[in-house]
């Protein structure tokens, strides 16, 4: 029940992010800038979610603090390389791209903490990947590679870290604390950034009203709760199923451009949003390879998790 509660947590988190889509639009529209509205983005969350737990927060242990930092640094780097990225290239090419991360986390795990998927895990991913491709796929014109296109893999790139070593930490460390601690860690990031680019607050030429109610829901649902959902989700569920639920963020931020007036509906949407959906189906159900059912993974305790390697990961 536990597996199931995760896996209906992300897919609420990939909701959420959906929604952000249309949020982040008429957040630009409004006149900030992208690294402003970072900055609010992830300071009204930590500080918030400070407030609420200041008593625990000031407790907690210094591999969680460490643990948390390396995890919001991944998450800085993968949001700000993807700002960077929408600036010098389309949506679609930015949106195909950053979802390459699904096909890298299963490779991640293996890699960094020798943690073999199941072998369906190896073919839905893809099967992931091409309802992206179709989802973001306009007629008539193609992807070509440019600057914008290489910051988003970089995106990619660290967004498939994030996932990997949030689903290693989150099973051995105190969840409300990690995501306190990874918020607060792409907070201060931002406003480093934001110094050394913006360098001063946006001017009058701002539609305040419009700006600050986006932003601040930008904050609490598409980073505050939904971070908390994918943090707490990952403790019962893997990374590889965890990034195949996240990708139907693409779908559900076209469906919501699309209620909102941003986009087009697009017989795409109907056949990308179907693919990854069956994607999501089949990550739940049994498959039999050479007459063997495969076996459901079971949560790893705390108490499992370093027997990996012998020790507990920083």
């Amino acid at each position: 029940m536990k597996s199931i509660y995760a896996d209906l947590s992300i897919l609420l988190t990939a909701v959420l992010w959906g929604t952000g889509f249309p949020g982040m639009y008429y957040a630009l529209q409004s006149g900030l800038s992208p690294t402003f509205i970072l900055l609010i983005r992830f300071s009204v969350a930590s500080v918030i979610l400070f407030l609420l737990l200041y008593r625990r927060i000031l407790m907690m242990k210094r591999r969680d603090l460490i643990r948390g930092i390396i995890t919001g640094v991944f998450l800085f780097i993968a949001f700000y390389a993807q700002t960077i990225g929408l600036q010098f290239t389309t949506p679609s090419n930015n949106a195909f791209i950053t979802a390459t991360y699904v096909i890298q986390v299963p490779f991640m795990s293996w890699i960094l903490f020798r943690k073999r998927p199941h072998r369906k895990f190896f073919i839905l991913p893809f099967l992931t990947f091409i309802g992206v491709v179709v989802l973001t796929y306009t007629p008539g014109t193609g992807f070509s590679f440019s600057l914008g296109d290489s910051f988003t893999l970089v995106c990619s790139v660290f967004f498939a870290l994030h996932l990997a070593y949030l689903d290693r930490v989150s099973k051995i460390s105190d969840v409300l604390i990690l995501t306190f601690v990874q918020l607060a860690t792409a907070a201060v990031l931002c406003l480093f950034v934001f110094l050394a680019i913006d360098g001063s607050v946006p001017g009058t030429l701002i539609l305040w009203p419009q700006a600050l109610g986006w932003t601040i829901y930008l904050a609490l649902f598409c980073t505050l709760i939904a971070y908390f959902l994918q943090t707490q989700a990952q403790k019962y569920t893997t990374s590889t199923k965890a990034a195949i639920f996240l990708s139907s963020e693409s779908l559900f931020g076209a469906l919501f451009s699309v209620i909102a007036g941003i986009e087009p509906f697009t017989v795409f949407l109907v056949l990308g949003g179907g693919l990854i959906l069956t994607s999501i189906i089949l990550s739940e159900v049994r498959i039999t390879f050479r007459g063997r059912p495969s076996q459901p993974q079971q949560p790893v305790s705390p108490h499992q998790v370093t027997s990996y390697t012998g020790e507990q990961p920083v």
